[in-house]
């Protein structure tokens, strides 16, 4: 892809909202109108069980890390036209090995240099600091992590900064830190207001936020964006301001 935004949606642990995040950036910067890929790259396939049963699907991305297939021949259409999908399947986990090639980490951003007409690539990464997010952030432009205001949730920054600078400093220079989006938000609780300074000593820490709501898991089992499910819900229109301010981040 020769302009664009790659954008990773990482952290480490588990539990954090990346598949929630991923899942409604995409759709988020789909209804804007920009031509939008959604690649699920962590083997569990959460983000890819929204739009097709896994077990089903003869081609994913376990087929282009072996190799088999190209990235723009496993696309998936959605109900939105701007907005397609790279799935995934628990068989991904099986091609870990690959990290005794040499050419593993840059797996995924050669296949994504195939591609045309995209504005945005929206990476879900695996809850572990594996191969698939090393190729996630090797081919990325732009990293957002979703974290907790909890103390679990600080505890692997640091080594999630770590594998980031190193990544920066050895084979990817231009990838930028876009920012923390805090997730699961509970805004009165002396735990957030402790916590959140912690969080910003690592990486820069997005003005929205997103609020703990049943309306998030309830749009995960319907097989919706929060946008569709609960289109004036608090979440939504929280998801709406931290792309709103993403977009201003990334034209800046």
């Amino acid at each position: 892809m020769k302009s664009g935004f790659v954008i990773a949606i990482t952290n480490q642990k588990g539990g954090e909202g990346k598949t929630t995040t991923a899942i409604n950036l995409a759709f988020g910067l789909a209804s804007r109108g920009k031509k939008t890929l959604l690649i699920d790259m962590d083997p569990q396939a959460n983000t890819t069980g929204i739009f097709a049963d896994p077990d089903r699907l003869d081609s994913t991305m376990y087929n282009v890390f072996q190799s088999t297939v190209k990235l723009e021949d496993i696309l998936l259409d959605t109900y939105n036209p701007n907005l397609k999908v790279a799935p995934s399947k628990i068989t991904l986990a099986e091609v870990e090995s690959a990290g005794s090639n040499v050419d593993a980490p840059y797996l995924l951003r050669d296949q994504i240099s195939t591609l045309k007409g995209f504005d945005f690539i929206v990476i879900d990464c695996p809850p572990s600091l594996s191969i698939f997010t090393i190729n996630s952030l090797v081919a990325a432009t732009h990293v957002v992590v979703p974290a907790q205001a909890e103390k679990f949730s600080i505890d692997g920054m640091s080594g999630l900064q770590g594998t980031i600078d190193s990544i920066k400093r050895r084979i990817n220079p231009d990838l930028t830190i876009a920012g923390a989006l805090v997730t699961q938000m509970k805004p009165k609780t002396v735990l957030t207001k402790t916590i959140l300074p912690v969080v910003s000593q690592f990486f820069n820490v997005f003005e929205s936020t997103i609020s703990v709501s049943v309306a998030i898991g309830e749009s995960h089992l319907a097989k919706k964006s929060i946008f569709d499910y609960a289109p004036g819900s608090k979440p939504a229109r929280e998801y709406d301001r931290f792309i709103e301010e993403l977009l201003h981040e990334l034209e800046t």
